[in-house]
């Protein structure tokens, strides 16, 4: 979401709005609460925006577009209560619509001070919105007048609301933070007596200095010391009946580290957060994406003290959002983890810096921020360089970075060599049987396959589904990229079982640990579905379809538009000719501004719609047959799924 709060309030009252819109923009959080998990996302120093200004709606009976989408945007509803408040269509209506998003416990009340025409202050029943009466619940309040909380109060009271935090923890802060600017004018203003004390205190300082490189030495040290112990521990059987004779998994290992560690190292957060953070990261190359998150979620509100551990804990958790699919939360929290290191040069691992800024590229490919994602991933690639040499693990994983990205970018040659880079890096570094080599294997495939070099596509493919299985194993999530890909391909050749069988099999690997509307399960459906269609199952089929579509536009993807075609195919044959023109006509415009390179995408969608026009008994569906049928064939060869489908029409047209 984008506004931390929305501020409904009457344009009498703007004075007060913009007073806590101004206090809300400008204050900062105090230090210990940076980098929490919260209502409005991890914690920054300052909050996200605020929505305050709206015009003065018409007298119309519906908010203005604008203002409903800044409500669903907030995370939070602020009224300012008064008699004008109370009076006003327009809160009301703000409130009802908030509340109907599921948010009503997320309202807060903002009392302000007022008078009535008889200098009395006017009982509270004639403050609050009725809307706010019907809700039942009373909801949380701040009381800005003198006779309540006071400003200052009442502001903290809204801010504890919104970041979800107890009052009296955020008051305490507060009284600590004013405290120690007090102690700061007070150092202030010995400034002469500091100046005569130089000699002396550059002595200490420089002491103290020496003690703290120490203490710092010694922390590392006792870090190391503490996670080997505690890797040790992991593999350690305190009862040699415990196993029975069985093998023990790598996943039954982890669970029972991340047990053990809930309830160890409670004084010494950073080297928690650390083997936390590592933890978390080994679930997710494991393939337990859902427990990865869960840990690495509980650990953010660790009291972490080292930027750098605190940079690494948001990096995994921003890149368990991207493995979600959560693009724009995942660049956002990736953003807040670089904003950490001010220094790169001088970090204990070097490498997170790089590490980050292609976790951030990734995610903003997925976005279609192709040249936000190239630069951070060419920043990544240099800084590598320059500290590693061209041949590292590293320089390889930016390569990786800026393939995916040109491919995304349609920069297809530019894509392939890239990856085919990579690859030579990881062949040398990793050698074959390598999960990273698999990976890029299939990515070298992938460009390949975008080239329409389907038969080196199909062997790039192969080669890393057999590395993949020998080394991840057959249910590894990480499987289903692979084949969906490899049921593609059997697709297009209408070996339309083979094509379920693997489309059916990478299906069920992506929804064991992702949900149904991640990005790529748009393809994966939308394959299987063209599969079950080939096969006669077409309810099934069609099911299929609208599950496609379902993913591809909660993402804004660009399959919108050939799902939409091929599910009208689909109902066309059904005879459900009202509907399949409708979603022709809706495709149609998408298509063109989607696939504004590849004709044969509009010459589709025309030779669909003459299909349908033709099988509807209207004889205008043969013109359109015969002028889409040659940019089809073009593309594709008649043994193929489009080729032949295409051929069949030009036939029946005839």
């Amino acid at each position: 979401m984008r506004y931390s709060t929305f501020i409904s309030y009457n344009h009498k009252d703007r004075r007060w709005a913009q007073w806590i819109h101004r206090e809300l923009e400008r204050y900062r959080l105090p230090k210990a609460l940076i980098g929490r998990s919260s209502p409005v996302g991890v914690l920054d120093r300052r909050l996200p925006p605020v929505f305050q200004d709206r015009e003065e709606l018409a007298a119309s009976t519906n908010l203005a577009s604008s203002v409903q989408e800044a409500l669903r945007q907030s995370h939070t509803l602020i009224v300012i209560c008064s008699s004008n408040g109370a009076k006003s269509k327009w809160v009301n209506e703000e409130v009802r619509q908030f509340a109907a998003l599921g948010r009503r416990d997320r309202i807060q009340c903002l009392i302000v001070p007022e008078a009535d025409p008889r200098g009395e202050p006017p009982p509270e029943v004639d403050i609050l919105p009725p809307a706010l009466l019907e809700l039942g619940d009373e909801p949380l309040a701040a009381d800005a007048r003198k006779t309540g909380d006071g400003k200052r109060a009442a502001f903290l009271k809204l801010v504890a609301g919104i970041i979800d935090v107890r009052y009296d923890d955020l008051r305490q802060r507060e009284h600590a933070r004013r405290q120690r600017q007090l102690l700061m004018l007070a150092t202030a203003a010995s400034a002469g007596f500091i100046v005569m004390a130089g000699l002396t205190i550059f002595a200490f300082v420089s002491r103290a200095d020496a003690v703290r490189q120490r203490d710092v030495a010694r922390q590392q040290t006792l870090a190391a010391q503490r996670t080997t112990d505690f890797v040790k521990g992991l593999f350690q059987v305190s009862d040699p009946s415990e196993a029975k004779g069985r093998s023990i998994t790598a996943l039954e290992v982890l669970d029972r580290g991340a047990r053990e560690i809930q309830g160890q190292l409670a004084n010494e957060p950073d080297v928690k957060a650390e083997l936390i953070s590592t933890l978390s990261e080994v679930y997710t190359g494991l393939g337990s994406y859902r427990r990865a998150d869960s840990l690495i979620r509980a650990a953010l509100s660790l009291p972490v003290t080292r930027d750098e551990t605190r940079a690494r804990q948001i990096g995994v958790f921003a890149a368990s959002q991207a493995l979600q699919a959560n693009y724009d939360a995942a660049v956002s929290n990736f953003n807040i983890a670089l904003r950490k290191i001010e220094k790169p040069a001088e970090l204990q691992d070097p490498s997170l810096y790089s590490r980050l800024l292609i976790g951030k590229a990734e995610a903003l490919a997925a976005l279609d921020r192709y040249d936000e994602a190239l630069a951070a991933s060419k920043t990544a690639l240099k800084w590598d360089g320059e500290r590693e040499g061209f041949n590292s693990e590293n320089v390889a994983r930016d390569f990786e970075a800026i393939g995916l990205t040109s491919q995304y970018a349609r920069d297809l040659a530019a894509s392939r060599t890239s990856y085919e880079k990579a690859l030579a890096i990881r062949l040398a570094v990793n050698g074959r049987l390598h999960p990273i080599v698999s990976q890029d294997l299939n990515d070298v495939g992938t460009a390949a396959y975008l080239q329409r070099d389907t038969a080196a596509a199909e062997r790039f493919w192969r080669s890393a589904l057999a590395i993949d299985e020998q080394i991840l194993g057959p249910n590894h999530p990480d499987l289903g990229n692979l084949l969906n890909n490899l049921g593609r391909v059997s697709l297009e050749q209408r070996k339309y079982a083979q094509a379920a069988a693997l489309l059916t099999r990478s299906e069920q690997l992506y929804l064991s640990q992702r949900n149904d509307t991640h990005d790529d399960l748009a393809f994966v459906f939308s394959n299987l579905a063209l599969a079950k269609d080939g096969l006669g199952a077409t309810r099934e089929a069609e099911d299929l379809f609208g599950r496609a579509l379902r993913a591809a536009e909660v993402h804004n993807n660009r399959l919108i538009a050939p799902i939409m075609v091929d599910l009208a195919d689909l109902r066309c044959r059904r005879h459900d000719f009202k509907t399949a023109l409708s979603d022709l006509a809706k495709a149609a415009p998408l298509m063109k501004k989607q696939y504004p390179t590849d004709p044969w995408r509009m010459a589709w969608v025309g030779n669909t719609r003459g299909a349908c026009l033709l099988a509807q008994g209207n004889p205008a569906g043969r013109a359109l047959i015969r002028a889409s049928s040659p940019l089809v064939l073009d593309r594709w060869k008649k043994d193929t799924d489009y080729g032949a489908k295409a051929e069949a029409r030009l036939q029946n047209a005839i």
